[in-house]
């Protein structure tokens, strides 16, 4: 008789029974999910494909996450905790805005580097205001980005139309160095370089004419 011994890892963590009075949780549904989907891409982020790698019975998933739909925007919420903690760990203890939304910018792409797929899945995942979980992030969002742009005297609505010209600028660059679009030979840093200063740039001339504007109709 033949033994066929096999090294694939996966095959036995499959195969395998989870152990018993072992509670799972909605976590361990989604960081399995995360790692599927950095390891395999988005074919794998499913119910049936996260219940293998658990070595459960899709139906206990379903007790915590609805279905596919739903584990995807679940993945994205995690994706969008993680990439903002990661951005605000690099901005934190900078004092000067400029400075600080320069090295925030910067944070985005790389953690769009190191975890391209989790990325695209996060940006591709509409935000849904009828959900806590998207509400709290956004919040949080506006007031970090509002409390780096408070030096520059900007209205409510002028942050909100601030923050979306920010992120869809750094986003659609990330976005066409992912997908190959830079074919030239220049450097791809040093035009993410420009980009960012001229965003910043614009920022500071917004702000001067704003102060320009103001002292206008207190001279009048």
């Amino acid at each position: 008789m033949k033994l066929v011994f096999t090294n694939n890892i996966s095959f036995w963590r499959a195969n395998m029974p989870r152990p018993k009075g072992q509670t799972l949780t909605e976590k361990d549904i989604v960081d399995t999910a995360i790692a599927l989907l950095e390891r395999e891409g988005e074919s794998a982020l499913g119910v049936n494909r996260v219940a293998r790698e658990l070595s459960i019975q899709p139906p206990s998933i379903y007790n915590h996450i609805a279905g596919n739909g739903a584990l995807r925007f679940a993945v994205s919420i995690e994706g969008y905790r993680r990439a903002s903690e990661f951005v605000m760990q690099r901005v934190s203890g900078i004092e000067e805005p400029t400075l600080a939304l320069k090295v925030a910018a910067h944070a985005q792409r790389d953690f769009a580097k190191a975890h391209p797929n989790l990325y695209s899945v996060t940006t591709t995942t509409p935000f849904r205001l009828d959900q806590p979980e998207s509400t709290h992030l956004l919040t949080a969002e506006i007031e970090f980005y509002a409390g780096l742009l408070k030096p520059f005297d900007l209205s409510t609505d002028d942050i909100v139309h601030t923050i979306r010209i920010l992120q869809a600028s750094i986003h659609g660059f990330i976005q066409a160095e992912q997908v190959g679009l830079f074919v030239l030979s220049q450097s791809i840093d040093e035009s993410f370089e420009r980009l960012i200063n001229i965003l910043l740039n614009g920022f500071v001339q917004q702000q001067m004419n704003h102060r320009r504007g103001s002292k206008h109709k207190s001279d009048h």
